[in-house]
């Protein structure tokens, strides 16, 4: 009798461990703008496979917001979304609070200044506060370029290449793969008669809401990211994608 009532419960418990429900995988919401050839608002994208390739054996589940910039921060700052990427180490207040960064930069931007040679000089990285200047909303292109005063903010590469034409500003500040990707997009454009001038290189980061869960997912993604780089495999990854440039853990 003692034999039957344990091979009972062996049976049961076998039969609730084949037949329990696998455990549901873990949200990662990301709040970002659609950035083409980055973040696309079909979820493709470099930035899109980079994060599936580090978050993939952790059985996480990325669910996109897309948004402006600004707000894409704001929502993160607000506890709301979990990560939102592309953020550079120079301090900002504004970018910065309630966000706490990935320990190393994830890709690197290319700062290049857009502007018309038939009114403007070939624009000089120390001669650029003489300069009436233009950036993307939020980027707070400032504090990389160490200018005292904010340029004007546009909400687009559109309307930043449209100010220059207009002569409404001297020189459009962007980053050269968004650049690119807009030029050669479905529809492609000319960027004639403006010329670009690269100016520096800005490591940038993810920004995780600091919060237990935002920090959670810091944690995952900081073991992950440079057990992977001391693997090679992030290496080979990032081979893959032109657009991407992966700079040196310490």
């Amino acid at each position: 009798m003692n034999n039957y009532l344990h091979l009972l419960l062996f049976s049961f418990l076998v039969s609730h461990t084949v037949f329990a429900e696998p455990k549901a995988p873990a949200e990662l919401h990301i709040s970002t703008p659609v950035w083409p050839g980055f973040t696309n608002a079909d979820s493709s994208g470099a930035y899109a496979d980079l994060f599936r390739f580090i978050y993939q054996k952790e059985q996480t589940q990325l669910v996109w917001h897309f948004s402006n910039y600004s707000r894409a921060i704001a929502l993160v700052q607000q506890g709301k979304y979990h990560m939102v990427p592309g953020l550079s180490a120079y301090k900002s207040p504004r970018q910065h609070n309630a966000l706490v960064l990935s320990e190393q930069p994830f890709d690197t931007d290319l700062i290049v200044a857009i502007y018309n040679p038939s009114h403007t000089t070939t624009p000089e990285l120390t001669k650029l506060q003489h300069y009436k200047l233009a950036w993307d909303l939020a980027y707070d292109l400032h504090l990389v370029l160490g200018l005292t005063e904010k340029g004007y903010e546009v909400p687009d590469i559109k309307q930043g290449l449209e100010l220059v034409k207009n002569r409404r500003v001297d020189i459009y500040l962007a980053e050269k793969s968004e650049l690119l990707q807009y030029l050669q997009g479905e529809t492609p454009i000319k960027l004639q008669p403006l010329l670009y001038k690269e100016l520096l290189r800005d490591p940038i980061y993810l920004a995780f809401a600091d919060n237990e869960a935002g920090l959670a997912f810091k944690t995952i993604w900081d073991q992950r990211f440079n057990e992977l780089y001391k693997t090679g495999q992030l290496k080979t990854f990032y081979r893959r994608y032109p657009q991407l440039t992966l700079p040196r853990p310490d």
